[in-house]
């Protein structure tokens, strides 16, 4: 090439700075072109530009445009791919819950029951109580027969606290049922190898309702529940019509779907068919191995807030109410107006605040009916966390659980040595003392006593209605119809 300063042009040796700025022109023409091609791609994926159109922008150069566009197609797919997934993942509940919920598909497996299956056995109760007097259906207070349930783990515990706890537990649901005239059953028994932890209420249930026909009512109770209102009664006459009665927030259950919006800590089931068959579709879910843990991957993607672990037996009710609701939900009574279930956090720090204010027989927030230490585990306390016991929350470290055991423990217990004259030192305490004098009239003491546990009597609330409050204008007695008519056509009454 030849140049302006030398009067002329002549060659340049080849790498100078003119042939490197002409490879850096092409390589940006080369960028440019590129540019178009991923923009008409984009327009392409958005407004329907035609695939030909690319080829037609790079006619020149045909292979190695196709070349281009298939590596770019290749990572926009990566791309799209990506964002898939990151959207599916965010919508797993919410698609997972409407394809079983809406669906109404439950979980089912056809390899395991909990027993023979029973047929009529509303008829077969009934014949058999008229046959068996001896087994009456009511108690001496004229009352559906309840048995209250419970169990305890077959061996002992890993801390004698653990087991001492649990003995009281059981002494604390003595004294209720001996001040009710309601039966108890404790069982260590483990009755199915299949189904263990809390599924193992599931075969228990079973076996005492077909073996107590004369009970009308199961009323299942956690080990580490205690019943802290002495002088409540369940109000069986509200639940007629009703087959199972759970503690529960009916928002939670049927709007958010939460695996917490019912309780199986403290629940009751009625001694009938629809029983039977609700047990035998609940324990579905239960077989340990890969049936439970198969199972708890449903029940995590499909209930609100639910943690990812193998399937409970909590869970698992609330997804079997849930996606059956036409066959289950009419017989299910949520009940909310009473502590059939209280979680113990929100309820040990305030029984000062309750003795001071309130009186024994309400069962809510007044006097808690219920107070059950969820979280806490106390028969495998000791236990380290890797190998799955110890407390379920870094929340409810062991101290608190402990302190507060103690505290519902004592706050029951008060309410059985008022009978006697008695009552603990404070509620952190297991001393007694006593807090009345002895009586050369011990009955007329023990009528106090029992009127402690009655529920009191609420005042009558004054009628805000105009029409009931309204008096009658005039002095007297107001006339009837009859009469008043009389006297517009003229009559009066002769004395």
């Amino acid at each position: 090439m030849r140049t302006p300063a030398a009067g002329g042009w002549r060659l340049q040796p080849r790498g100078s700075s003119s042939s490197k700025l002409t490879r850096r022109i092409i390589n940006n023409i080369r960028i440019a072109l590129l540019c178009a091609f991923v923009t008409l791609l984009v327009l392409r994926g958005t407004v329907g530009v035609n695939r030909r159109l690319v080829y037609i922008a790079a006619s020149d150069r045909a292979p190695s445009s196709a070349k281009v566009v298939d590596d770019i197609e290749r990572i926009l797919r990566e791309i799209r791919a990506e964002h898939d997934d990151a959207a599916s993942a965010s919508a797993s509940r919410s698609s997972s819950a409407t394809r079983y919920y809406d669906r109404g598909s439950a979980w089912s497996t056809s390899n395991y029951s909990l027993g023979p299956r029973v047929t009529r056995w509303n008829a077969k109760r009934r014949r058999w109580l008229h046959l068996n007097p001896g087994f009456p259906s009511r108690d001496a207070r004229g009352n559906p027969r309840v048995l209250l349930v419970t169990a305890s783990p077959p061996g002992p515990c890993d801390s004698p606290a653990a087991d001492h706890f649990l003995l009281r537990a059981t002494k604390n649901k003595i004294d209720y049922c001996r001040l009710r005239g309601i039966e108890l059953v404790h069982s260590t028994a483990r009755l199915d190898g299949e189904l263990t932890g809390g599924w193992a209420k599931l075969p228990l249930l079973r076996r005492l309702m077909l073996a107590h026909p004369e009970v009308e009512w199961l009323w299942w109770m956690d080990g580490d529940a205690l019943l802290t209102d002495m002088g409540f009664e369940l109000p069986l006459a509200r639940y007629e019509g009703y087959h199972l009665v759970v503690h529960g927030n009916s928002y939670l259950f049927f709007q958010l779907r939460s695996w917490v919006a019912v309780s199986t800590g403290s629940f009751l089931l009625r001694n009938c068919q629809w029983s039977l068959e609700l047990l035998d579709a609940w324990a579905v879910m239960g077989p340990k191995g890969r049936a439970r843990d198969e199972a708890g991957k449903l029940l995590t993607a499909t209930l609100h807030g639910r943690p990812a672990f193998e399937a409970d037996d909590q869970s698992a009710l609330i997804h079997l109410l849930l996606t059956e609701k036409e066959r289950w939900m009419e017989k299910v009574y949520i009940e909310n107006e009473y502590y059939l279930h209280g979680h113990w956090a929100g309820l040990v720090d305030k029984y000062e605040q309750v003795m001071e204010k309130h009186h024994p027989g309400y069962g809510d927030d007044r006097w808690p009916f219920v107070t059950h230490f969820v979280g806490c585990k106390p028969c495998s306390a000791g236990r380290s966390r890797s190998k799955g016991g110890g407390n379920s929350s870094d929340e409810y470290p062991l101290e608190r659980c402990v302190r507060g055991m103690e505290r519902a423990f004592n706050f029951a217990d008060n309410q059985v040595l008022r009978l006697y004259g008695f009552r603990h030192e404070s509620l952190a305490s297991s001393d007694v003392r006593r807090v009345t004098n002895r009586s050369a009239n011990p009955l007329e003491a023990k009528e106090e006593a029992l009127s402690f546990l009655k529920k009191p009597k609420d005042p009558v609330v004054k009628s805000h209605d105009v029409g009931k409050s309204r008096k009658p204008k005039g002095k007297g007695k107001r006339d009837s119809l009859l009469e008043r008519i009389l006297k517009r056509m003229g009559w009066r009454p002769e004395f």
